[in-house]
């Protein structure tokens, strides 16, 4: 008797998974996304012989993966739901300030929205944008400047009548 290949395995295992998969959990995408991860988790390993049961164990990594896209979905619910009730106002912006933030360079937009709207530290800052501390304060002082330069010209604070 010839080894079975991954190829056999998956012509008759992948429509049985999928199928299984939409049973358990009432969609059909979210079924054959799953399937078509836990397979090729197992087509990694296939050919060094790690699963001794293929059936066994893409199925329980299929049905992992779709209780976890379950959950997903339900927090992305939860927390669509809540952007909803909690009605979302522009920030009072003088358009001139738009301008001069859109033509900053992507690194300093994304440090300046991280430091001045989410009001992260700049420690935060840095470990969001994956670089050192340093790295983030000097591409925010870069960016400020860079803003005063370009709004030097208006007087936001009379504009807006905040003293």
């Amino acid at each position: 008797m010839s080894p079975l290949t991954f190829e056999s395995w998956y012509q008759t295992a992948y429509p049985r998974l999928v199928r299984s998969l939409t049973a358990v959990c009432g969609d059909a995408d979210l079924a054959a996304d799953a399937t078509a991860e836990a397979l090729a988790r197992l087509w990694e390993r296939w050919d060094a012989g790690a699963v001794v049961n293929p059936d066994g164990w893409t199925f329980q990594v299929a049905l992992n993966l779709v209780r976890r896209g379950q959950r997903r979905l339900a927090l992305e619910r939860t927390i669509l739901r809540r952007e909803r009730q909690t009605p979302q106002r522009e920030p009072d912006v003088h358009p001139e300030v738009w301008r001069a933030l859109n033509e900053l360079p992507r690194r300093q937009r994304e440090a300046i929205a991280l430091r001045y709207v989410a009001d992260l530290t700049e420690a935060d800052v840095a470990h969001v944008m994956g670089v050192a501390v340093g790295t983030a304060s000097a591409t925010l002082t870069s960016a400020r400047r860079t803003l005063a330069t370009a709004l030097d010209h208006l007087n936001l604070e009379e504009t807006h009548g905040r003293h």
